[in-house]
């Protein structure tokens, strides 16, 4: 304590108890100033200004010591761990949890992170960055490549020819014929022997 301290902190008998008490003159002053303020409110009767002013300079003394703060702990709350989960349909991002079919640079970017940081800070290989995407590949006669091929194969035809030789058989292009063939539920050849027969 300081010595200006010192000098402002004076010894009080406690009347009932009779014990000594040190107050401090500043903070008492300061309560009496409070308690007379709520005199002259109406909020205190004279004969409770001794009691107010008491009351004042405790709760001052306890403020001035510093917050007295009774901590409950929280209960623990389960925090996720941010997770990379991969699925049929797409890969979950860790950072924020949206579903992607690949997860690439662009929302990486989003969240501050390179492609190769996200790999090594959720231990994840570049496998898992993406889905296989079903993509319907057309084979065998449904294949477009494979039926100019076969028809190259069956009027001995370069491949050039083969668009004007569809045409002239009264289809719209390669697509036409393979829509007619479906309606009809028969292959592209027979569809084009019956007009090259006719003629």
């Amino acid at each position: 304590m300081t010595e200006s301290h010192l000098k402002a902190i004076w010894p009080f008998i406690h009347p009932n108890t009779k014990e000594l008490i040190m107050i401090d003159k500043e903070i008492w002053a300061e309560a009496l100033n409070l308690a007379k303020d709520q005199l002259r409110h109406g909020k205190v009767h004279f004969s409770e200004l001794e009691v107010v002013t008491k009351s004042i300079y405790e709760k001052l003394t306890a403020l001035s010591a510093g917050p007295i703060i009774d901590v409950q702990p929280e209960p623990m709350k389960q925090i996720e761990t941010a997770q990379h989960v991969k699925t049929k349909k797409g890969v979950k991002c860790a950072v924020c949890g949206v579903e992607f079919k690949v997860l690439g640079t662009k929302h990486l970017e989003t969240h501050g992170l390179t492609r190769k940081e996200y790999m090594n800070k959720f231990g994840v290989t570049k496998k898992d960055m993406s889905v296989k995407i079903a993509r319907k590949t057309l084979t065998g006669e449904n294949n477009p490549l494979k039926q100019i091929q076969m028809i190259m194969k069956e009027f001995g035809m370069k491949r050039g020819d083969v668009t004007q030789f569809v045409l002239d058989n009264g289809f719209d292009g390669m697509k036409s014929l393979a829509a007619a063939a479906k309606e009809k539920n028969v292959g592209i050849l027979e569809l084009l022997k019956v007009p090259a027969e006719a003629k």
